[in-house]
């Protein structure tokens, strides 16, 4: 069910995406460090409006500490992908349980 709300997502922000992810690709620099995908990891999910922004660190887990759940999550994975300019694939979202998972997974990318 939630692979389904995914591809309904995505398709729904297509052109949005697509014309972000240009920029970003155009603009951004390969030599990023982790720290600076960390930071920039943690300041977008504090950003994420139905977030307590003082509970986010890099360990808190999106569902059991941030209390996000389906159609949020996927909100900051499309948020994620669009910051990175990344996809990230449905099966590997669901492993993706906090900031530090996902740093790592976009540090794993550029390397």
């Amino acid at each position: 069910m939630q692979s389904i709300r995914y591809s309904i997502l995505r398709h729904m922000r297509g052109g949005e995406y697509q014309l972000k992810q240009l920029s970003h690709k155009m603009c951004s620099s390969t030599t990023t460090s982790s720290d600076q995908i960390m930071n920039r990891v943690l300041e977008l999910v504090k950003k994420f409006d139905k977030i307590d922004a003082s509970k986010v660190i890099d360990t808190a887990d999106f569902q059991k500490d941030l209390s996000m759940y389906s159609l949020d999550r996927v909100e900051l994975d499309i948020a994620f992908e669009q910051e990175f300019s990344i996809e990230i694939p449905d099966e590997k979202a669901y492993k993706l349980t906090c900031c530090a998972d996902v740093a790592k997974y976009i540090v794993s990318g550029v390397e």
